[in-house]
């Protein structure tokens, strides 16, 4: 009676304040599964000096680097919550040298992501199957990406903070898992036997044409807070199983990263397996 009393009451909520969540898991599907061939989505086509920031005045070229991560497939659980990763995430990270001379340093970095569709909607929630609900306002359900002020890279590992924005008609702009101060901590460790070279890069054009790695992370280690949705949060909550401890959370990234030097020439190719940043 406890547990029914528990999903009617969530399922009050819901129903009443068109609250929306993401696709919970179950006991059976603990783990995402791995991205197989026939998940895995087409390699990202890169051109840094697009996505690239542009170099401060006076900067030297030469010294100045910049790092595209771009996240094509796989997937996050999040307590109970499992969602597959069906748009890229793209990291942006410039590298430049500090006032006073020295190793290079973060100088500016940005995450372009577009919203996810949750299957099932809000009714997912409840494991009521309804076909063709699921993108009528007030039902459907998207999540977004958010970069939280944290990101490191040194293959095998690349650190980013990341909050989760929870995407509905009725809960506004301001419904996130995970906030700047309190962030989803990922410590994404690649696979070293999944590590292949996707392009060689072209010398003439390292920026239009970089060097391109791929390479399958993952990471079980990480901790998930309480979402921030104001009394929209605790349906949320109960639903995903939130806060979740370490050992409950697994992500895997299907993961692709060029870089290249701001200057011209063969120098200016560089192998993101050297590159370390933050």
């Amino acid at each position: 009676m406890k547990i029914s009393f528990r999903k009617s009451l969530a399922a009050a909520a819901v129903a009443f304040l068109g609250l929306a969540a993401l696709q919970p898991g179950t006991a059976a599907s603990a783990a995402p599964a791995r991205p197989a061939a026939a998940q895995a989505r087409a390699v990202p086509a890169f051109d840094l000096r697009a996505d690239c920031p542009k170099l401060p005045d006076g900067a030297e070229a030469a010294r100045w680097e910049c790092l595209v991560m771009v996240v094509g497939g796989g997937s996050m659980k999040l307590g109970g919550l499992t969602q597959q990763i069906t748009q890229p995430i793209k990291i942006v990270a410039q590298t430049g040298p500090p006032a006073g001379g020295g190793p290079n340093e973060l100088k500016q970095i940005r995450m372009d992501a577009d919203p996810m569709k949750v299957p099932g909607g809000v009714l997912a929630l409840l494991g009521v199957p309804a076909p063709g609900l699921e993108d009528v306002p007030g039902f459907k359900v998207e999540i977004e990406p958010h970069y939280a002020g944290g990101f490191a890279f040194a293959l095998p590992t690349a650190k980013v903070d990341m909050r989760v924005r929870i995407i509905n008609l009725l809960l506004g702009r301001s419904c996130y898992i995970g906030t700047e101060a309190q962030p989803i901590r990922f410590t994404m460790i690649a696979d070293m036997s999944t590590i292949r070279v996707i392009s060689p890069g072209d010398p003439a054009d390292p920026m239009g044409n970089p060097f391109v790695i791929g390479a399958t992370a993952a990471d079980r280690t990480f901790t998930v807070p309480r979402a921030t949705c104001g009394a929209f949060g605790w349906p949320i909550d109960w639903a995903a199983g939130l806060p979740s401890p370490s050992g409950r959370n697994e992500a895997t990234f299907e993961t692709y990263i060029a870089v290249a030097s701001y200057q011209g020439g063969t120098a200016a190719l560089r192998d993101p397996r050297t590159l370390k940043v933050g």
